[in-house]
Protein backbone atom coordinates (compact mmCIF):
# COMPACT_ATOMS: atom_id res chain seq x y z
CA UNK A 1 0.00 0.00 0.00
CA UNK A 2 2.86 1.95 0.52
CA UNK A 3 4.10 2.05 -2.83
CA UNK A 4 1.21 1.18 -4.90
CA UNK A 5 -1.41 3.57 -3.01
CA UNK A 6 1.41 6.25 -2.04
CA UNK A 7 0.35 6.14 1.79
CA UNK A 8 2.08 6.89 4.92
CA UNK A 9 3.43 3.89 6.53
CA UNK A 10 1.59 4.45 9.91
CA UNK A 11 -1.85 4.66 8.27
CA UNK A 12 -1.06 1.58 5.83
CA UNK A 13 0.05 -0.40 8.71
CA UNK A 14 -2.84 0.35 10.63
CA UNK A 15 -5.21 -0.43 7.65
CA UNK A 16 -3.68 -3.99 7.47
CA UNK A 17 -3.89 -4.22 11.06
CA UNK A 18 0.14 -4.21 11.55
CA UNK A 19 2.38 -2.80 13.99
CA UNK A 20 5.21 -0.20 12.38
CA UNK A 21 7.70 -2.39 14.09
CA UNK A 22 6.86 -5.75 11.41
CA UNK A 23 6.76 -3.31 8.49
CA UNK A 24 10.29 -2.70 9.20
CA UNK A 25 11.22 -6.10 10.40
CA UNK A 26 11.98 -9.06 8.20
CA UNK A 27 10.83 -11.78 9.43
CA UNK A 28 13.96 -14.76 9.35
CA UNK A 29 13.39 -17.93 7.81
CA UNK A 30 12.33 -20.97 9.26
CA UNK A 31 15.64 -22.98 8.48
CA UNK A 32 17.44 -19.97 9.90
CA UNK A 33 15.76 -20.11 12.80
CA UNK A 34 16.64 -23.58 13.74
CA UNK A 35 19.70 -24.27 12.83
CA UNK A 36 20.85 -24.94 15.68
CA UNK A 37 18.28 -27.02 16.42
CA UNK A 38 18.67 -29.01 13.45
CA UNK A 39 22.65 -28.97 13.76
CA UNK A 40 22.19 -30.22 17.83
CA UNK A 41 19.73 -32.85 16.41
CA UNK A 42 21.56 -34.45 13.83
CA UNK A 43 24.59 -34.81 15.83
CA UNK A 44 22.68 -37.01 18.49
CA UNK A 45 21.27 -39.01 15.86
CA UNK A 46 24.36 -39.36 13.79
CA UNK A 47 26.00 -40.64 17.20
CA UNK A 48 22.86 -42.69 17.84
CA UNK A 49 20.77 -43.75 15.34
CA UNK A 50 18.04 -46.32 16.73
CA UNK A 51 17.36 -43.82 19.81
CA UNK A 52 13.97 -42.27 19.24
CA UNK A 53 12.83 -38.78 19.98
CA UNK A 54 12.12 -38.55 23.74
CA UNK A 55 15.62 -40.38 24.30
CA UNK A 56 17.69 -37.72 21.73
CA UNK A 57 15.40 -34.92 23.53
CA UNK A 58 16.44 -35.90 26.95
CA UNK A 59 20.03 -35.94 25.48
CA UNK A 60 20.08 -32.43 24.27
CA UNK A 61 18.46 -30.85 27.86
CA UNK A 62 21.56 -33.09 29.28
CA UNK A 63 23.82 -30.83 26.86
CA UNK A 64 21.98 -27.62 28.18
CA UNK A 65 19.62 -26.80 25.23
CA UNK A 66 17.49 -24.98 26.11
CA UNK A 67 14.73 -25.47 23.46
CA UNK A 68 10.90 -27.23 25.14
CA UNK A 69 9.84 -30.01 23.26
CA UNK A 70 7.59 -28.67 20.87
CA UNK A 71 10.27 -27.19 18.91
CA UNK A 72 12.30 -29.80 18.92
CA UNK A 73 9.40 -32.07 17.77
CA UNK A 74 8.51 -30.24 14.85
CA UNK A 75 12.26 -29.55 13.79
CA UNK A 76 12.22 -33.70 14.49
CA UNK A 77 9.58 -34.22 11.92
CA UNK A 78 11.01 -32.01 9.33
CA UNK A 79 14.22 -33.38 9.21
CA UNK A 80 12.45 -37.15 8.67
CA UNK A 81 13.23 -38.47 11.87
CA UNK A 82 10.10 -39.61 13.08
CA UNK A 83 10.22 -42.26 10.56
CA UNK A 84 10.88 -45.42 11.70
CA UNK A 85 14.74 -45.97 10.94
CA UNK A 86 14.99 -50.08 11.56
CA UNK A 87 18.16 -51.23 10.00
CA UNK A 88 18.90 -54.96 9.70
CA UNK A 89 20.99 -56.75 12.25
CA UNK A 90 23.36 -58.79 9.64
CA UNK A 91 24.90 -61.65 11.13
CA UNK A 92 28.66 -62.74 10.43
CA UNK A 93 28.87 -64.81 7.83
CA UNK A 94 30.58 -68.23 8.76
CA UNK A 95 33.45 -70.12 6.82
CA UNK A 96 31.67 -73.33 5.56
CA UNK A 97 33.14 -76.08 6.93
CA UNK A 98 32.83 -79.54 5.14
CA UNK A 99 30.91 -82.29 7.46
CA UNK A 100 33.45 -84.72 9.26
CA UNK A 101 33.31 -88.41 7.14
CA UNK A 102 32.01 -91.42 9.20
CA UNK A 103 35.04 -93.92 9.89
CA UNK A 104 33.07 -97.09 9.57
CA UNK A 105 30.39 -98.33 7.08
CA UNK A 106 26.89 -97.77 8.20
CA UNK A 107 28.26 -95.35 10.96
CA UNK A 108 25.55 -93.03 11.45
CA UNK A 109 24.29 -89.87 13.99
CA UNK A 110 23.05 -92.71 16.66
CA UNK A 111 24.90 -95.43 18.13
CA UNK A 112 21.89 -98.05 18.31
CA UNK A 113 19.18 -98.97 15.81
CA UNK A 114 16.25 -97.11 16.43
CA UNK A 115 13.34 -99.46 17.83
CA UNK A 116 11.24 -99.68 14.96
CA UNK A 117 13.90 -100.79 13.49
CA UNK A 118 14.05 -104.22 15.99
CA UNK A 119 11.19 -106.07 14.47
CA UNK A 120 12.05 -105.39 10.94
CA UNK A 121 15.61 -107.29 12.02
CA UNK A 122 13.63 -110.01 13.75
CA UNK A 123 15.27 -109.02 17.18
CA UNK A 124 11.63 -108.49 18.42
CA UNK A 125 7.62 -108.96 16.98
CA UNK A 126 6.23 -106.19 15.42
CA UNK A 127 3.94 -104.02 17.71
CA UNK A 128 0.48 -105.41 17.34
CA UNK A 129 -2.03 -103.56 15.71
CA UNK A 130 -4.39 -101.69 18.33
CA UNK A 131 -6.97 -100.52 15.39
CA UNK A 132 -8.22 -103.94 14.70
CA UNK A 133 -8.32 -105.43 18.19
CA UNK A 134 -5.57 -107.29 18.01
CA UNK A 135 -3.49 -107.92 21.07
CA UNK A 136 -0.24 -108.25 21.74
Amino acid sequence: MVTEYRLPITRACGAARLSRAAHYKVPPLPQDKDAEVIDALNGVVERNGRWGFWKCFDRLRLDGRPWNHKRVWRVYCELGLNIPRRTKRRIPKREPVPLAGCSFVNQGWCHRPPYWSHWVIGIQAPPADRRNGARA
